[in-house]
């Protein structure tokens, strides 16, 4: 079995949880965890750069000099892409970058990601209490006790937790914090993590993701 360390809001080390070894001694499936990073970070770009061709920029509907006899170069139009303030040659137009990901692998790419955390002794349990008050200072002391200060720290949170909005509220303000809920983890986010830190009400769920029946 393969131990996880479980603190208190103190960062004291008060008990541990327990992970099925043969789920984490597997070899990691690298290539799936690639695939959903490419496409996740391709689903980000927005696609919306636009630049005028030379039909979308105004003017230049008259001929700028005759054809004949100037002694300067033939022109047809001030639009001309040559010229300032003329159109742009293939220049970029708004696209659609939208890579559909199954529901199958995002879920594997998860399931990787979390048995390299747990591989690599860097995810922890933590118990927040009972009301626990909407403050900094209380994880940011808790991050400096556990040593965890200067990893860039992902919390996972459980949104049945009546103090959530007082734990988002004090995770906040910290700059090497992020936090996310447990039904709305993605692999990329655990994975760009130095330290996956999870609320001990989402260790059942964090197991589900893992493949162990009924996460217990």
């Amino acid at each position: 079995m393969k131990k996880i360390p479980v603190y208190n809001m103190e960062g004291s080390l008060v008990s541990e949880e327990s992970i099925q070894s043969d789920i984490i001694t597997a070899p990691l499936n690298k290539a799936v965890i690639y695939y959903y990073v490419k496409a996740y970070l391709t689903n980000q770009r927005q696609g919306n750069a636009s630049t005028k061709t030379r039909s979308d920029v105004s003017g230049g509907g008259k001929k700028p000099w005759r054809q004949k006899g100037t002694g300067r170069a033939r022109v047809g139009s001030s639009r001309n892409p040559v010229w300032r303030h003329g159109g742009i040659v293939f220049g970029p137009k708004p696209k659609d970058y939208i890579h559909k990901v199954s529901q199958k692998v995002k879920a594997r790419a998860l399931k990787e990601v979390l048995r390299d955390k747990i591989k690599e002794d860097r995810l922890v349990i933590f118990i927040p209490g009972e009301n626990i008050e909407p403050k900094t200072r209380v994880f940011s002391d808790f991050m400096k006790k556990t040593g965890f200060g200067k990893e860039k720290a992902l919390f996972i949170l459980d949104k049945g937790n009546s103090c959530s909005k007082n734990l988002i509220k004090s995770l906040r303000n910290i700059n090497s914090v992020e936090y996310d809920f447990s039904d709305q983890m993605n692999a990329y986010e655990v994975l760009k993590s130095d330290r996956l830190i999870i609320e001990n009400g989402t260790f059942k769920t964090l197991k589900k993701y893992l493949g162990e029946e009924n996460g217990s």
